[in-house]
């Protein structure tokens, strides 16, 4: 996912644009100062999934365990399962 670089003039005077542009198409923008110092500016639930991921990915059983998961689907390895029953 390129990131798009904007200065901080730039996203002051276009805030509304820049707005929408994260959500409706899921940009990733990096604004910069005259400092050179940078902040990134993305949807609240793609960085909600990847502190979810950077989470899941903290436990090493849990990672061995999604990586098998991941390669048992790519392989074809897969079964469909009723999941009605683990709903509230």
């Amino acid at each position: 996912m390129p990131i798009q670089q904007i200065s901080l003039q730039e996203c002051s005077s276009e805030f509304p644009k820049v707005f929408d542009r994260v959500l409706k198409n899921h940009e990733v923008i990096s604004v910069r100062n005259e400092s050179e110092q940078e902040i990134v500016i993305l949807d609240a639930k793609e960085y909600s999934g990847l502190i979810e991921t950077l989470y899941l990915l903290s436990n090493p059983a849990n990672a061995d365990r999604l990586r098998e998961g991941i390669s048992q689907h790519q392989q074809g390895q897969v079964r469909e399962i009723d999941v009605t029953t683990y709903l509230d």
